[in-house]
């Protein structure tokens, strides 16, 4: 049985995005990837120099324009940036409908924020689908969102938890962070956040 914090004294709660909100499948990019022609995938996923730009593009160290010439030049054919992009966001899946529902109900009794390691070209796809498929902007449903691409800083080092709190004034003994990637979680629980693992196969509205 799914063990629940108590939610007795917690008045702010924040979200991760990804396999949280909006439902992720990297294995499509891979696969996309894989179609485009990449010369080594292991290298790519896994490598040292690929590993590095796609933190940095993850903190905004690194520009789109940086992050798509990598990619291309890691391709044995010809690819452009716009083929780039299709395949980068091919991972993206769907912001559900009741997950959108939780949101809003939640809003009448907490103060409800995302936190989401992500990137500009990410960002740009899935507020845009959002926006195509409910009609309203997705910052909406939060009273603040903060990506690292924008803050400069990711998940799970521990400047993003101090960051957060200072700039939304939240207290963490009344804040509750749900991620479903567990280093992150423990990393927000030494900030003094009560934390909460989505594990796999779970849906965040049972939490609720």
């Amino acid at each position: 049985m799914m063990e629940k914090p108590d939610f007795g004294n917690i008045r702010n709660l924040i979200f991760d995005l990804g396999n949280v909100l909006i439902d992720l499948d990297p294995k499509r990019t891979r696969e996309e990837f894989r179609r485009l022609g990449l010369k080594d995938e292991a290298d790519f996923f896994g490598g040292r120099a690929s590993m590095e730009l796609m933190l940095r593009f993850e903190r905004g160290q690194a520009s789109p324009e940086e992050f798509r010439n990598a990619v291309i030049s890691s391709m044995t054919g010809n690819v452009t940036p716009d083929q780039v992009d299709a395949a980068w966001n091919a991972m993206l899946l769907e912001f559900p409908e009741h997950r959108v529902e939780l949101l809003k109900k939640l809003r009448r009794s907490y103060r409800i924020f995302l936190l989401s390691n992500s990137n500009h070209i990410h960002y740009i796809a899935y507020t845009k689908d959002f926006m195509k498929r409910y009609g309203f902007p997705m910052n909406e449903l939060f009273d603040k969102m903060w990506f690292s691409q924008n803050i400069g800083i990711s998940k799970p080092d521990p400047g993003v938890y101090r960051y957060v709190l200072s700039e939304g004034w939240l207290h963490p003994e009344e804040t509750l962070f749900i991620d479903d990637t567990l280093a992150n979680v423990e990393a927000a629980r030494k900030a003094g956040i009560q934390g909460w693992h989505l594990r796999p196969g779970v849906d965040v509205s049972e939490l609720f």
